[in-house]
């Protein structure tokens, strides 16, 4: 075989195969390209798989509080049964908290979240995020607050009452809270069991995709779900 034509197919196996077009004849041959996935793909694929996250502003509060702990109520069909205070984070960072000489380097180098204010690390965000559950009868949320250490923590399901064989199977619900007090507890997210219709022969799971505190006061979540978690936040000066 010719040497040049050697060298001419060598050349079209090395173009194939880092996924160039080839032209033949003038013509583009139709192909498939491998691309990099775009984060909206890992957020489509993440979203099937069963992971949510649910993340609130609370910028605003950084003149008002310094931290918050996050906080776990559990409840059946008779109220509230266990209540966890699980973290404790700080919402933001001093510069006056380094010393001297790590002042001094972080006002030249400008390396502060809010300089003119004195503030090292603000935190911006509170995010309470869910796995695909592990197991039938635990789920595993992660707690995060940016400019913080992400936190884990296993909730423990129970399978719906009445239910003809042994179910687990719970719904998330956000709140839009409507109202801030320091020291109080606002709740950010529900996560309730599915109760069983026995007229309908079925599990249910009715009501908001969205809770305020005016809502809750009326949903059906309340009335029906027998068993179910708040998870939520305290704020501190």
């Amino acid at each position: 075989m010719n040497k040049n034509i050697i060298l001419t197919l060598l050349a079209l196996v090395a173009m194939a195969g880092h996924g160039q077009e080839l032209k033949i004849d003038g013509q583009r041959e139709s192909q498939i390209k491998k691309v990099a996935a775009t984060p909206e793909d890992f957020m489509e694929h993440m979203a099937l798989c069963g992971y949510e996250v649910y993340t609130y502003d609370i910028s605003s509060l950084r003149d008002s509080v310094s931290g918050f702990t996050i906080v776990i109520r559990e409840y059946n069909q008779q109220g509230m049964i266990d209540e966890k205070k699980l973290y404790g984070f700080r919402t933001k960072t001093m510069i006056s908290d380094f010393n001297e000489k790590d002042q001094q380097e972080i006002y030249a180098e400008n390396d502060a979240d809010d300089i003119k204010r004195g503030i090292y690390r603000l935190a911006k965000t509170l995010a309470v995020g869910f796995s695909p559950v592990q197991s039938d009868s635990i789920e595993t949320i992660t707690l995060r607050s940016s400019r913080n250490d992400a936190s884990p923590w296993k909730l423990t399901l129970k399978p719906i009452p009445g239910a003809p064989q042994t179910i687990y199977r719970y719904q998330k619900a956000p709140y839009q809270p409507t109202s801030f007090s320091l020291d109080t507890f606002i709740p950010l997210v529900f996560y309730g069991s599915f109760w069983w219709d026995e007229q309908a022969k079925g599990w249910r799971f009715c009501g908001e995709t969205e809770l305020t505190e005016e809502k809750a006061k009326t949903s059906d979540y309340f009335k029906f779900c027998p068993h179910y978690y708040i998870i939520g936040a305290v704020f501190h000066k």
